[in-house]
């Protein structure tokens, strides 16, 4: 059993982040390049290719969000992206574990909460981002990450899948993705990095990784895993990646014909009110740190393959009152189920299973998820005493 410690000077601290100066990185290529002012769906079955240089991270995550559940998609779409230094969370990890807070604020770098899941991860110009977004039907994360290994090797860099969601270069970790799903809309989304020449040093300035996964992966530090593709390729920048990633996305998609549609803050999509809300909601204090309420009971692993759980209760008469999951997982939605779907239940083993087993069948066409889903119930039932 734990308590939380108090948050207070650390929840002032983060409050007063100051705004970072906007860096300026105009976008170039060698591709045709058009400002982007088309509607979604009037085309049906074209793959579309996006570029942005706005420096604004939370922008880049409200295009994202627009395209998933408000524009119409029929088809695959790529959009290419860097932001300025930022550190951005997984839907629910818990900022006080995982950032240095103080240290951010006394640089001014902002802290974000992403909608997708995965771990914390620190964002600045010299780390290239691509988004996939895609109907369900069409969406295929090896097939992602087969255009991103394709267009790594036109440019000379032979890297690897590892593990869920990483690319590799000579054994050192240059690439990560996180993913979301929107079964109602039919949508699917896959986001990921790729570290150009990012500030290395960040990461231990900016980080607190769980020790659990460190130990696991049998390193002292999460610099000592990653590496920078200018460490092998100096010349590389981020607009020849760009172009490199295009080709290979349109010799994939047999989009030949697409064009560079570059996405500003006077683009049409920026001016929709379901834009502007999401934007605005994405800045809000109370999503980017969450709530951290006092709880009577903690739950706390690392299980390898599937996600970091940090499952804190509130239990009053038998009952679970209240529950907040903090966790790494690259399936948010299978948290909130199981957050929903422990809230009222009976604590102990059979009220855990009972109200976990009832999520299956939401989760069950869906492999990851569902993996996801089996592992926490396991371990939970294992873990809490009758």
């Amino acid at each position: 059993m734990m308590r939380l410690p108090c948050l207070g000077g650390s929840l002032r601290a983060v409050l007063r982040l100051k705004k970072p100066a906007p860096h300026q990185f105009p976008f170039q290529s060698s591709f045709p390049v058009a400002v982007s002012q088309r509607g979604f769906g009037s085309e049906p079955g074209k793959p579309r290719v996006l570029i942005s240089d706005v420096p604004d991270i939370i922008f880049h995550f409200a295009v994202e969000e627009y395209l998933m559940n408000v524009a119409s998609l029929s088809a695959p779409l790529m959009y290419l992206w860097r932001p300025q230094p930022v550190v951005t969370i997984g839907r629910h990890q818990n900022p006080w574990k995982e950032c240095i807070l103080s240290q951010l604020e006394s640089d001014g770098v902002a802290l974000v909460r992403r909608r997708t899941g995965g771990g914390a991860v620190f964002q600045d110009p010299g780390c290239s981002v691509f988004t996939f977004i895609s109907p369900s039907g069409a969406f295929n994360i090896d097939k992602n990450l087969d255009i991103i290994i394709g267009a790594l090797g036109r440019i000379g860099i032979q890297a690897e899948k590892k593990g869920r969601n990483d690319l590799t270069f000579e054994g050192k970790k240059i690439s990560g993705s996180a993913f979301k799903h929107a079964p109602d809309r039919g949508v699917s989304l896959h986001h990921g990095t790729l570290l150009v020449d990012t500030d290395l040093k960040a990461l231990s300035r900016y980080l607190t990784p769980d020790k659990r996964k460190l130990q696991a992966k049998g390193i002292a530090s999460v610099g000592a895993r990653v590496m920078n593709l200018r460490e092998s390729f100096p010349d590389l920048s981020h607009q020849a990646l760009c172009d490199a990633l295009v080709a290979e996305f349109r010799d994939k998609e047999s989009a030949h014909e697409a064009v560079l549609e570059m996405v500003t803050e006077d683009s049409a999509m920026a001016q929709e009110p379901e834009f502007r809300a999401v934007r605005a909601e994405l800045q809000d204090k109370e999503w980017r740190l969450g709530k951290t309420p006092e709880f009577s009971h903690q739950l706390e692993t690392r299980i390898d393959g599937i996600a970091i759980f940090d499952v804190q209760m509130k239990v009053i008469g038998g009952k679970i009152e209240e529950v907040t999951i903090f966790s790494d997982a690259l399936f948010p939605d299978v948290i909130s189920k199981a957050m929903e779907a422990l809230t009222g239940a009976e604590y102990g083993r059979e009220g855990i299973r009972h109200a976990l087993a009832a999520l299956h069948p939401h989760f069950e066409a869906n492999e990851g998820p569902l993996r996801t889903l089996e592992a926490l119930q396991e371990w939970m039932v294992a873990s809490v005493d009758d």
